[in-house]
């Protein structure tokens, strides 16, 4: 058999009430049948399914309150894995997974996690784990939320409650948006490359918005300047003003000669010049220690880039071991890798030639997918603590920026108190002192405007960048799209061919079904139309959906690149008045789907009138259920 990618397979299922198993049954690759008179708890068994997927259940009905939890052994990709989840009333209940068999589970050898409905900042949400297990991307619905598990198995259910003209489960609150997206992703029209450059794109077009914000705050500062916004402009600015700067010092300087040989006192305070030093001191280790966290945080920066490269390695590597696992299936000594002597060949089958250690292949593969699972977690956290530590780089850089311009200022303001003029020479001393300082703040101010031309500079290169970047994301996604839309053709096509295939082999109920050509459907509009008509008798309303719904599984069979994790649930086999010949002859269509494959899949479904010929078959799951011996053993 062929395993296509999504696939979604559930090997058991064990209801208990507290401590007390209530049900416990066995399902098989394929066709499975779950017969029963009517009433006697063949849908809560499908509800647990449904539920133990993932699926949101608060219509329950009595006979299912009363248990207390339900756990499913799956295989996810032929991965094996547990589900298990309490039974409550209340909606969005969280799940316990465990990455191993339920024998695993029941031994204690391998650990459970507990994970809620809805994602958070801090933890993933179920659905986000079993999506990542099946390789499913995280495909964004209604309000930017990500469609969960429950959203697609409403499309992997057919229940006896939801109206027969409509496709999806029904849901009180659902949008248009919301099936269109499941219908799509199932269809396989969509792309985790194209959803991550779709990410990149949103997250490309803030970034340029907030640049240009940034670059015409800026510009702004240079409002009705009457020369050129250049660094040329600076630093021609700069020579005058330093020129004169050190024509004033000159002139300082002649005054204090004057004043020393006229041996006359100082005209400044000395508690100026300590005031002065305080600050200049304060600076200097303001300025250190942002240096020095800057430093530190640098080496945490390439320290965390070589954690992130080894972690995406890691997955590289993990996956890479996941097939090399299932290839080689161990590896032959004939000598001692050590000492070259020959060993014993005599070792059983599946046992390690060299330890003699038996095999347990299962296990070696649970246990990279739960690495992969995990390395998946820690390399997404690793990424946003880069981003956090990248961030608070570009802010310890301004701070440097500015402390420097601080330190360099109080640095020549102390140079100059140290200076000692004369009480004769007082006023013209302050007057030249007043003109250095005034020349200081202007060369401060130039040094502030050039800091600012070079990051308008740097945010016009980086808007430059930015918008090639998003033009060619913009002509990755519209390539991306245009694929997806040709593969939605190709699937629609393939579902309703098929689909108008089972019509016209139902019974000679429906003349429409018959003549069966054009088959019409929305998941966005959650309707079905058969040669332009959308209304016929309620049993041929349900033979319309459940062949829908079978046509949708079979095109997943046949292309691989649907992303249906070829699974169905039907508990509408017979509602809305079926006469048993038809519903016999549509079970027999449905194993004819089944055994007419090499695709791995998984059938279920429900029956009061089991077809003759699938009755005591190998389809068939547990006993026949009846009123007095039902599903569900409470007592």
């Amino acid at each position: 058999m062929t395993l296509f990618s999504p696939h979604l397979f559930v090997q058991r299922m064990v209801v208990k009430r507290e401590a007390h198993v209530v049900y416990d049954a066995s399902f098989h690759p394929g066709l499975n049948i779950i017969r029963g008179e009517n009433s006697s708890g063949k849908s809560t068994v499908l509800d647990f399914l449904f539920y133990g997927l993932g699926g949101d259940l608060n219509d329950w009905r009595e006979a299912a309150l009363a248990c207390s939890d339900v756990t499913l052994e799956v295989l996810l990709n032929g991965q094996p894995a547990v589900l298990s989840r309490e039974i409550s009333q209340s909606s969005g209940r969280p799940m316990r997974i465990l990455i191993g068999s339920l024998a695993d589970a029941m031994a204690g050898q391998a650990e459970w996690g507990l994970y809620p409905y809805k994602r958070s900042l801090n933890k993933e949400s179920f659905s986000q784990v079993i999506f990542r297990l099946l390789g499913m991307p995280e495909a964004t619905g209604d309000a930017n939320s990500n469609v969960t598990m429950h959203q697609v198995l409403r499309l992997l259910y057919a229940d006896q409650l939801s109206p027969v003209d409509r496709i999806f489960r029904f849901e009180r609150f659902d949008t248009a948006l919301t099936r269109q997206t499941v219908g799509d992703l199932l269809c396989g029209a969509y792309d985790n490359s194209l959803y991550r450059r779709q990410l990149r794109l949103r997250a490309a077009e803030k970034e340029y918005s907030d640049a240009t914000t940034e670059w015409r705050s800026a510009m702004s500062a240079f409002t009705g300047s009457e020369h050129a916004i250049t660094l040329e402009w600076v630093d021609a600015q700069r020579t005058v003003l330093e020129q004169e700067l050190a024509s004033t010092h000159a002139e300082a300087e002649k005054l204090e000669e004057l004043i020393f040989n006229a041996e006359v006192s100082d005209g400044l305070t000395i508690e100026e010049q300590k005031s002065t030093y305080a600050e200049l001191v304060k600076a200097q280790q303001g300025l250190l220690t942002a240096q020095s966290d800057r430093d530190a945080l640098q080496l945490e920066i390439v320290d965390s880039d070589r954690y992130i490269d080894a972690l995406e390695a890691k997955l590289d590597q993990l996956r890479d071991a996941e097939v090399s696992a299932d290839a080689i299936k161990g590896i032959t000594f004939i000598y001692c890798p050590s000492c070259y002597a020959p060993l014993d060949q005599e070792v059983e089958q599946h046992a390690c030639s060299l330890c003699k250690s038996p095999f347990d292949k299962g296990r070696a593969q649970s246990r990279i997918l739960s690495v992969i699972n995990e390395t998946g977690i820690q390399l997404r956290q690793s990424r946003q603590l880069q981003t956090d530590r990248l961030e608070e780089a570009t802010a310890l850089d301004a701070q440097i920026a500015e402390a420097t311009r601080v330190w360099n200022g109080l640095s020549e303001r102390y140079k100059l108190l140290n200076r000692l003029p004369s009480t004769e020479l007082r006023a013209r001393t302050r007057s030249i002192y007043a003109r250095a300082g005034y020349l200081e703040r202007q060369i401060e101010d130039l040094g502030q405007k050039s800091a600012l031309i070079e990051r308008i500079d740097a945010l016009s290169r980086a808007r430059a960048t930015l918008n090639a970047e998003m033009s060619s994301l913009k002509d990755f996604i519209e390539a991306s799209e245009r694929g997806q839309r040709e593969q939605l053709v190709r699937a629609y096509t393939l579902i309703a061919n098929n689909t108008a295939r089972l019509l016209r082999e139902d019974l000679l109920r429906q003349d429409t079904f018959s003549k069966a050509e054009s088959i019409e459907f929305s998941f966005g509009d959650d309707r079905l139309s058969v040669n332009g008509e959308s209304f016929f008798s309620a049993s041929s309303m349900v033979y319309l959906r459940n062949s829908f719904f079978a046509s949708f599984l079979q095109s997943a069979l046949i292309d691989r690149s649907f992303r249906h994790p070829r699974f169905l649930i039907l508990d509408t086999i017979e509602d809305k008045g079926m006469e048993p010949e038809r519903s016999h002859h549509f079970q027999n269509l449905l194993a004819s789907i089944s055994s007419n494959t090499d695709t791995d899949h998984q059938l279920i479904y429900a029956t009061a009138m089991i077809s003759p010929d699938l009755d005591n078959t190998g389809y068939v799951v547990d006993r026949f259920y009846t009123h007095d011996s039902r599903t569900l053993r409470l007592i």
